[in-house]
């Protein structure tokens, strides 16, 4: 098992390295006065635009970083037709919160998980499948896939347009107590995002999930309101999550990439030649934080190993098998596909070479 884990860190850092990536107050969003304008610049061709970025995340994490590369490629490369500021930390809102306003034009564009999101865009809930990647490489394939473009292209019917994904990684499972067998599991209780997918997969596997917002969670877990929670491990070590929960396991139970987005209004407004340059700035800003993350993973795992608050633990062969067949048992494929609707999930497990 300890080379399984090794390998597919290792993988990460290969293919990143061939792809080159709670604050207090809400500021308030742009009003509709304030919405970008889109006229030419007569002297470098791009439109004037201004970009109102909300990724959900904090400063520390890769997808703040690989926003900020966004930022400085977009903004020289056209001249400063086209500008960006980042609001980072929750500051517009959460997940839902931001890309709701994204949908109405007061934010231009936004990076959440997909499960937080997945209600707006049911077809969203194909990322949401327990154990689909091996590894990172595999994951980056399908993403680039045509399914993975697919899915991207469904965000139009809720007034939005898919620009790329960025890493999050994949979510991992923290506790304070044990967790050996899948017996160890039951009636343990586990904060999850609102999604029914992510819901349905704890219950799946004997725990007692409950939804709650992130902004909420250190607390929550400090004052042993629950017994474990689940995230990649880049969140985990960044929120200092594992100075409230003895163990880190790397279950890896489902990949989450962050989906950027913008506005489809917004998008249609522009000229071809500036679409094609945010599509290029947005296209390189993953390469960089593919890049980022492989090095920032090994970086939080060596962080929580030296904290001398939590250690990271192997899950085993045994483990994960056992949590895998218990999702299969309690139809969670099946659950994922309805959700997803059409073919999406069907494509884009097959892009991934995953059958169940």
């Amino acid at each position: 098992m300890k080379k399984r884990i090794l390998s597919l860190f290792l993988v990460l850092g290969l293919s990143a390295a061939l792809l080159a990536g709670c604050g207090s107050e809400k500021p308030s969003a742009p009003a509709d006065g304030d919405k970008p304008a889109t006229e030419g610049s007569e002297s470098t061709g791009y439109d004037t635009l201004h970009i109102t970025a909300a990724p959900g995340s904090t400063e520390t994490v890769a997808e703040h970083t690989s926003f900020l590369k966004f930022k400085e490629l977009v903004e020289e490369r056209s001249g400063g037709s086209v500008t960006v500021d980042i609001y980072p930390n929750q500051q517009l809102g959460g997940d839902r919160e931001y890309t709701e306003a994204c949908v109405q034009g007061n934010v231009t564009m936004g990076g959440p998980s997909p499960a937080a999101i997945a209600a707006l865009i049911p077809s969203l809930n194909a990322f949401e499948t327990p154990f689909l990647f091996s590894d990172y490489e595999t994951a980056y394939k399908a993403l680039d896939s045509e399914a993975g473009q697919a899915l991207l292209d469904s965000m139009e019917t809720a007034g939005l347009k898919g620009l790329g994904y960025f890493e999050n990684g994949f979510r991992n499972l923290t506790c304070n107590k044990e967790v050996n067998t899948i017996e160890d599991l039951k009636g343990l209780k586990i904060r999850t995002m609102e999604n029914e997918v992510h819901l349905a997969i704890w219950k799946a596997l004997g725990a007692n999930p409950s939804p709650l917002a992130f902004g909420e969670l250190y607390t929550a877990l400090q004052q042993k309101s629950f017994d474990a929670q689940e995230n990649p491990i880049e969140q985990i070590y960044n929120n200092k999550l594992h100075e409230v929960q003895d163990h880190v396991y790397l279950t890896q139970h489902v990949y989450t990439p962050y989906i950027i987005y913008m506005n489809l209004d917004i998008w249609n407004g522009l000229n071809a030649q500036t679409q094609e340059l945010i599509q290029e700035c947005i296209d390189e800003a993953v390469a960089f934080n593919r890049e980022e993350c492989a090095k920032n993973n090994l970086t939080c795992i060596d962080g929580i190993n030296n904290s001398g608050k939590s250690q990271v633990y192997e899950v085993s062969d045994e483990l994960h098998e056992a949590m895998v067949q218990a999702c299969k048992d309690a139809g969670i494929y099946d659950m994922v596909i309805e959700k997803a609707g059409g073919t999406y999930a069907q494509d884009f497990w097959a892009a991934a070479g995953f059958e169940y």
